[in-house]
């Protein structure tokens, strides 16, 4: 029989071989841009990417990837995976593509009141911050919360049951194809529920009995929910103007009040189709899910 003699050495050597051969999964690949425009691309990790100056492309792919833009004109996508995109300063695309993402246009506090971030969350429950500057948000699918937070804010549901708020600034909010929770927040909003589809109202006028809540907050505010769903509307502090389906509900409508926080209310029958024309003429195509 022939014997095998392990040193402490050749003992020290095999483990660390050993440990070498195991999937670091969670490990992350941390990567630097410069102040050029660049291109930088992620792994199937989870990268760590910080464009830092520059008008840059930045890819994660897979993993759970932290994404900074830094300042420049910055356009950054997720991938799949739990991403965190963080456009910083400039004008800022993100998309946070699949997976459930948390995306941030400007850094609070920046007093940036004069850039234009663009978000939009993608597949998968996203959460969207616009930040200091003027942004436009759309949750895509999902079920989405969307906070304008400062600037004037344009924000867009999509097809799940988001929960929308225009923080201060005079915004336009639009709940989607979803149930959705609106809140306008401080200044002059218009905030809009759009139809699911063409308003087809049943026997007797009936119409979708399951319709979005909208609180417009303080402002002088528009609010329309003209979509052949029951909603419920708050019109809040200043003076507002409503346009309801005869169907929606003012929540703080009393017997003396029946108007409640609204300073004009103008109700209508839905008409078959005439909802959803509106909204092709009055909404952007690209805030409208359409199926």
């Amino acid at each position: 029989m022939k014997l095998h003699r392990t040193t402490a050495r050749r003992a020290t050597l095999l483990a660390v071989t050993a440990l070498a051969l195991v999937p670091t999964a969670a490990s992350a690949a941390n990567t630097n841009g410069t102040d050029r425009g660049e291109l930088l691309r992620g792994t199937g990790v989870a990268d760590v990417i910080d464009g830092r100056g520059g008008n840059d492309r930045i890819f994660g792919f897979g993993g759970i990837d932290t994404l900074r833009g830094g300042a420049g004109y910055d356009r950054i996508f997720g991938g799949s995976g739990n991403d965190s995109l963080f456009g910083e300063r400039g004008n800022d695309f993100l998309n946070g593509q699949s997976g459930d993402d948390v995306l941030r246009g400007d850094a609070n506090d920046t007093g940036d009141r004069t850039s234009y971030d663009r978000l939009i969350g993608g597949a998968g429950a996203d959460t969207l911050y616009g930040g200091d500057s003027h942004d436009r948000l759309s949750g895509s699918t999902g079920n989405d919360k969307a906070f304008g937070e400062r600037g004037a804010d344009r924000i867009a549901g999509g097809r799940g049951d988001d929960a929308l708020d225009g923080g201060a600034g005079n915004d336009t909010i639009f709940a989607n194809r979803g149930v959705d929770t609106v809140e306008g927040g401080a200044g002059s909003d218009r905030l809009w529920a759009l139809a699911k589809g063409d308003v087809v109202p049943g026997p007797g006028g009936a119409v979708d009995q399951v319709g979005d809540t909208v609180n417009a907050g303080s402002g002088n505010d528009r609010i329309r929910t003209r979509d052949g769903e029951v909603d419920r509307v708050t019109c809040g502090e200043g003076k507002d103007r409503a346009d309801l389906d005869n169907a929606d509900v003012i929540v703080d409508a009393t017997a003396a009040a029946p108007n409640g926080s609204c300073e004009t209310v103008v109700r209508a029958d839905p008409k078959a189709g005439e909802s959803n024309d509106e909204d092709r003429q009055e909404a952007p195509k690209d805030e409208r899910a359409t199926s």
